[in-house]
């Protein structure tokens, strides 16, 4: 008897430590957040039990789901004008807007300023729905990623892209509704202005070193093209989005300040 459970003592003792790094890493987080960016509290939820309504990106992003959320969607834009003719471009591209808007700050920053890498894989993130069909909140069972607490802040930024924005962005593009080069380039506009809000957090070197990369290298560090490849361009000394986002041909939506059609 002694000899059979001496392999369950000994994997109680080797889990021991990983329980604890993820227990602090998370609690790192959540005092991050606090002092840097309590706003992000608002809508992302570390180490919380998730509500039964969120769904892992594998459920939200089946055919059936993915229609559902869309046609909640559309019914809250065009509430006010049930007669005008829906466009599902401009549609999927602010519901995109809003998904990655919500789901990428929070991930830089837990990327960029935390030792620990936080693990990336979609199958710790839920996320919960707005009832108009959208996404209102994250939660995220935080795990720590090995590998990635032993990369640089480029190496990080680049797995943001490939582990979680590029799953997301290849589930929208299947509708056949809209080209994914539309929502990278909203994405590129995203990451490049909230590496500018994190300025004094991080330096003005390495944000000028990780725009340089993200936005000006075709090609990631592992061979992979890099899908956020001139998403945003310099003009008049400023990088700006480089195409419009298209919500200005919804009913209701309001032009952004800078769109490019002005």
């Amino acid at each position: 008897m002694a000899y059979r459970s001496a392999p369950i003592t000994d994997d109680i003792i080797w889990r021991t430590p990983l329980f604890e790094r993820e227990q602090g890493l998370a609690a790192s987080l959540q005092n991050k957040f606090t002092e840097h960016r309590p706003h992000l509290l608002d809508f992302i939820r570390l180490d919380e039990p998730h509500p039964h309504q969120a769904m892992t990106l594998a459920k939200w992003s089946s055919y059936s789901e993915l229609t559902t959320l869309c046609a909640l969607y559309s019914d809250h834009i065009y509430r006010n004008n049930p007669t005008q003719a829906r466009e599902n471009k401009p549609l999927l591209s602010l519901w995109a807007q809003w998904y990655i808007g919500l789901q990428a700050p929070p991930l830089m920053l837990a990327l960029l300023t935390e030792k620990r890498a936080l693990s990336l894989s979609p199958q710790y993130f839920h996320v919960e729905f707005h009832e108009t069909g959208r996404a209102a909140k994250f939660w995220v069972d935080v795990q720590e990623d090995p590998y990635l607490t032993l990369q640089s802040s480029l190496i990080r930024m680049e797995n943001l892209v490939t582990q979680t924005l590029v799953p997301v962005i290849e589930a929208l593009e299947a509708t056949g509704e809209i080209n994914g080069k539309l929502i990278w380039s909203n994405t590129g506009y995203l990451i490049n202005w909230y590496l500018g809000e994190m300025k004094t957090l991080l330096g003005d070197e390495q944000v000028n070193s990780l725009r340089q990369h993200l936005f000006f290298e075709k090609q990631f560090s592992d061979g992979r093209d890099n899908p956020l490849w001139r998403t945003v361009v310099m003009r008049d000394g400023l990088l700006v989005r480089r195409t419009c986002c298209q919500r200005y041909r919804l009913p209701d939506v309001q032009q952004c300040g800078d769109c490019t059609l002005k």
